[in-house]
């Protein structure tokens, strides 16, 4: 499952996070804040390029920006056209307030996972997720 982790917010916790993906059989790519998760995204299959690319773990505590300006970016794009299709993101986040939670949502997010989390509970997760947006694809 190719995917990209934009930054954690604590460097360690970001290449932990992405060796524990890496073994459970992911391809990572690692961005360091929401430009670079942009930078990336245009040259991915979402944007008619060739870098394959299935789900974004965007964490919502980055510098440079955000992750909440980040998925707005992203689902600007989607509206112009410049993304040919839905990207499915997922926010990762300490702040398990119900309010920013609701506010990732809204901003456009598919999904939060809520910090700590497993890997094995993720997995599942992103696979769902992608899973029902190829269902609404076809139907």
């Amino acid at each position: 499952m190719p995917l990209t982790l934009s930054r954690e917010d604590n460097i360690i916790n970001q290449r932990v996070m992405s060796q524990q993906l890496r073994r459970a059989g992911c391809i990572v790519h690692v961005a360091n804040h929401g430009l670079e998760c942009l930078g990336f995204l245009e040259g991915s299959t979402f944007c008619a390029a060739s870098t394959p690319l299935s789900v974004v773990l965007l964490d919502l505590e980055m510098p440079t920006m955000d992750g909440l300006t980040c998925i707005r970016h992203i689902r600007e794009w989607q509206t112009e056209g410049r993304i040919t299709q839905h990207v499915p993101v997922i926010a990762v986040t300490a702040n398990a307030r119900n309010e920013q939670i609701q506010a990732a949502l809204a901003a456009g997010m598919d999904q939060v996972v809520t910090k700590p989390f497993r890997i094995p509970e993720l997995m599942p997760q992103m696979a769902a997720l992608i899973a029902e947006l190829e269902r609404q694809k076809l139907g």
